[in-house]
Order: C-alpha cells, then sequence, then structure tokens
C-alpha cells in the first residue's frame, strides 16, 4: 500500500468516526429532548389533576351550606368562583376551551347518573391562580366544575344527592377531570359518597 493510499483510507476511518460520533451526539441530544418534554408533560398533567380536585373541593364546601341544590344545579355561574359569563371562549395558554361546548359535551359524554337526574350545569370555572392564588409558579391552569342535582332520581339511594364534576385544562391542551357525588349530612356539612377521575 503506497502513502497516498494510507492516508486516503486513514482520512475515510476517520470521516467514519466523525460521522459516528455525530450521530451519537444528535441520538444522546434528541434522546434528552424527549425526556424533557416527557416530564414536562407528566408535570403539567400532574398539575391540571390536582386542579380538578382542588376545584370540586371549594365547590364541595360551598355547596355544603346551600340551603336547597335544586336552586344550585338550576342557575349557570351560580357559585363565587367565576370569570365571567357562564359560556363562550377562554385562552388557556396555546389552546382555546369553548365552555358551552364543554357542557354540551359533558351533558352528552358523561351522563349525571340514573334517569331523574338533572343536567349538568356549568358552576364555578376561572383561571386556578383566582382559586388559590399562592400556586402562581404552576402553569396556567384553567378550570370549571359543572353540578347535577338527584333531586328526582327514581333510585332512593341517590336522592338528595348532588353530583360534582371538576375539569382542568392545560396550557399543552392537558385535561384532567374528577367527579365527586355527595350528599348532606347536616345543614353545613356534606359526606363524600364517591370519587373517580375520568380519564
Amino acid at each position: 500500500m503506497t502513502k497516498g493510499n494510507e492516508r486516503g483510507v486513514v482520512l475515510i476511518v476517520v470521516l467514519l468516526m466523525v460521522a459516528l460520533l455525530a450521530a451519537l451526539g444528535a441520538t444522546l441530544a434528541l434522546a434528552t429532548a424527549t425526556e424533557v418534554a416527557i416530564a414536562a408533560n407528566y408535570r403539567e398533567a400532574s398539575e391540571t389533576l390536582y386542579a380538578a380536585e382542588a376545584v370540586v373541593a371549594f365547590v364541595t364546601q360551598e355547596v355544603a351550606v346551600a340551603a336547597d341544590w335544586s336552586d344550585v344545579a338550576s342557575v349557570a355561574g351560580g357559585s363565587t368562583f367565576t370569570d365571567g359569563v357562564a359560556g363562550g371562549a377562554r385562552t388557556v395558554g396555546a389552546a382555546t376551551l369553548n365552555l358551552t361546548d364543554a357542557t354540551d359535551q359533558l351533558n352528552t359524554l358523561v351522563p349525571a347518573g340514573p334517569a331523574g337526574a338533572s343536567p349538568w350545569v356549568l358552576y364555578a370555572f376561572g383561571r386556578f391562580t383566582d382559586l388559590v392564588p399562592a400556586t402562581s409558579r404552576l402553569a396556567p391552569v384553567y378550570v370549571a366544575a359543572w353540578v347535577a342535582n338527584h333531586a328526582s332520581s327514581p333510585d332512593p339511594a341517590m336522592r338528595g344527592a348532588l353530583s360534582i364534576f371538576g375539569q382542568a385544562y392545560g396550557p399543552r391542551g392537558s385535561r384532567r377531570a374528577v367527579e365527586v357525588i355527595v350528599e348532606k349530612v347536616d345543614a353545613s356539612t356534606v359526606r363524600r359518597r364517591l370519587w373517580r377521575e375520568w380519564p
């Protein structure tokens, strides 16, 4: 082998090694970016779940002192936690949420229990940081809660119960929802009969 050929072979080997190292570096950078995105999505999903639970807890405390749940479940926006008209579009990060459409979808996809339950009514809604101001370091999450009264239920065990459906919307499109069914114990106390997370 001549010196010129040896140099050519060495050059090819060096170029192959550089290409291999560049591919390895690109793969490592892609894996790191993917892990960061997964962690960010997990964090946002966790935050939205906790926000959904928080709005349900707030509404539970608020309706506990209501004299008649028929009134609570008949007027949209009856809560002290609202950010305007009970319906219409809201901007959450890069996404747009339409509360009117969300209410229609909820009444279609998640029936409020057995026949005789009232339809879901949007009760409380707004930015999570307005509900819990100490959480200003969190992502901008929007929360909404709907209520449905079971006063006319054919199931005697359900009469007097109230369903509360809380949903939180994250800035990158994540959604988490929690449903709770409560019943009155006395004039200002409620007992939880059911808690479940919706996918």
